[in-house]
């Protein structure tokens, strides 16, 4: 009788030290620009574009954080969100935008800690993590998350809040609904697919609380709306949002 071959999983440390080490060892170009990648510190991206991020920085909306405005936006002064605010490290545009599909879509784990590195090293001058109670990542549904491996948010959070010393709730707020990707969709049909999407468990944990919502990207808001709505539902204290990137389109 024969034996079934053993399957052995490496760490995830080492499989990022290999996927790394391949990048470094064989010659490959940039995502972002096409010249010769040579020896980068980020995967996929030289070094001259991973410089090329676009930060945020003040004036932005009190509320929203879109840039280039003092104190309220147009909408949130006429409809304002139910978060306290949001804000945001960086546009989603060129490296970055490159950055979060080879770690999102091209399941590059890597990069999360590379991220996180520059959420951390840029975070807003008005968002004091430290001070929240809990940080909870934007949840995808299960089967969205076998199909990925990961959740790219919950990667984010956890290193967010490991370097400011808060507690990270990952199965508080939870995707009950599966749901086309928003990315294929727009803006209105963004608005109808996250439709309670969302549902909130052990809710006695965050009441009262003061939480902050993590997650990649905010393109129409529609997903952190819904979230953010959700939470509500539980009487937390207060609810912010924090975004590694964002679109300025209308």
């Amino acid at each position: 009788m024969g034996t079934k071959p053993v399957s052995i999983q490496l760490p995830s440390v080492l499989r990022e030290m290999s996927e790394t080490a391949i990048v470094f060892l064989y010659p490959a170009k940039c995502r972002v620009c096409d010249d010769l990648l040579g020896v980068a510190r980020v995967p996929y991206i030289c070094a001259d574009c991973w410089q090329d991020i676009q930060f945020l920085e003040p004036p932005w909306c009190d509320i929203c954080g879109i840039p280039g405005v003092n104190g309220l936006c147009d909408a949130c002064a006429t409809s304002p969100p139910r978060y306290g605010q949001l804000r945001t490290v960086a546009l989603y545009q060129t490296t970055l935008q490159q950055a979060i599909h080879l770690f999102k879509f091209e399941k590059r784990k890597v990069f999360a800690r590379h991220l996180v590195q520059l959420i951390n090293a840029h975070i807003p001058v008005d968002c004091d993590v430290a001070t929240y109670d809990f940080v909870l990542p934007i949840p995808i549904h299960k089967k969205r998350l076998r199909e990925r491996g990961f959740n790219q948010a919950t990667l984010l959070a956890a290193g967010i809040a490991e370097a400011a010393g808060v507690p990270v709730l990952t199965n508080t707020l939870v995707r009950k609904r599966h749901t086309v990707a928003q990315s294929s969709l727009d803006r209105e049909a963004r608005q109808q697919n996250i439709v309670g999407a969302f549902d909130v468990l052990a809710p006695d944990i965050i009441r009262g609380k003061r939480l902050l919502v993590i997650d990649d990207v905010f393109t129409t808001g529609a997903t952190i709306r819904e979230a953010v709505n959700e939470l509500w539902t539980v009487d937390p204290a207060e609810i912010d949002v924090l975004t590694l990137a964002r679109t300025l389109s209308p």
